[in-house]
């Protein structure tokens, strides 16, 4: 039961490797991994890989942002209520002290500038709107109310300002699955190893050596699903010409894994993009593995 659980929490951390947002985060869940099942097959193949992807990284443990989030809410409604008990005045802060309660030579002065300035001109073009009764500012703009003539003086309006069109993120495709490891039968195809082992659950059910696309015709990385099986079918392209290709199962596109006749090179590239399988290696996955089957194929 031990060896079961500590295997268990190996995978879980190896699919939280996987799907990790940042560096620091895949090392730090790849960390977890190895301590919990360091002789573990996924694990070993999950440290190879960020051993050359991250060759300098250093992992630290993911970042709660829920937790900041709601930490720095408290801070300011703290804040904000701090300013409300005692940063207020009575009286709205926009509103000008009435005449009556300032001293009188400031009623004086007050008056006079407010006379003073019911006196400017308008300037030309523009029609002058009628004052307010009370000097009391609204917080929404209140439109002009028409008239039976209205003036042939266009009045100015405002323009709105250019909003920024927000850009389409471009999508990954195709659209990730919830990663390994998945409660029933799947297949992992380790691109750096050209290696492919098929699992129940938890539990590795076979291994073999593979050979995977070429540089100029990668292998697709992701996780998939097997959606067509064909017994045998002949494949072709611009140079090359494969008739009857045992054990044809389709993951992705045009991308499958199938028996091979043709080479022996198993363990190094060599194919347009397939994943070429030893033949009774094929045959048994074929067998083996249904439709729907998720396939996950990681550099």
């Amino acid at each position: 039961m031990s060896g079961g659980s500590q295997d268990g929490k190996a995978l879980r951390a190896v699919r939280r490797a996987l799907q990790a947002s940042s560096p620091a985060e895949a090392l730090w869940w790849t960390a977890q991994a190895y301590r919990a099942a360091p002789t573990h097959p996924a694990v070993r193949a999950l440290v190879r890989r960020m051993r050359r992807r991250y060759p300098n990284a250093r992992g630290r443990p993911p970042i709660r942002w829920p937790r900041f989030v709601l930490a720095g809410y408290a801070l300011l409604s703290a804040i904000a209520l701090i300013l409300i008990l005692y940063g207020l005045q009575p009286g709205h802060p926009l509103e000008p002290p009435a005449a009556a309660d300032l001293p009188v030579g400031m009623a004086e002065e007050a008056g006079t500038m407010r006379k003073g300035q019911e006196e400017e001109p308008t300037p030309e073009g523009v029609t002058p709107s009628p004052a307010p009764a009370s000097p009391t500012p609204t917080a929404a703009l209140i439109p002009p109310t028409p008239t039976a003539h209205p003036s042939p003086t266009a009045s100015p309006t405002r323009r709105p300002a250019p909003t920024a069109t927000p850009r389409p993120r471009p999508t990954a495709s195709p659209s990730p699955m919830p990663g390994p490891p998945f409660p029933g039968r799947w297949i992992l195809v380790d691109l750096s190893d050209q290696e492919l082992i098929a699992y129940e659950g938890e539990t590795p059910i076979l291994r073999t050596k593979v050979s995977t696309g070429r540089a100029r015709t990668p292998t697709v990385v992701g996780v998939f699903r097997i959606y067509l099986k064909l017994r045998s079918q002949t494949m072709r392209g611009p140079d090359y010409y494969l008739p009857n290709v045992p054990y044809v199962m389709y993951f992705h596109q045009g991308y499958a894994l199938h028996g091979t006749y043709w080479h022996n090179r198993f363990g190094q590239p060599m194919s347009h993009g397939c994943v070429n399988l030893p033949t009774p290696i094929a045959e048994q996955l074929y067998q083996w593995a249904d439709i729907g089957t998720p396939v996950v194929v990681q550099p």
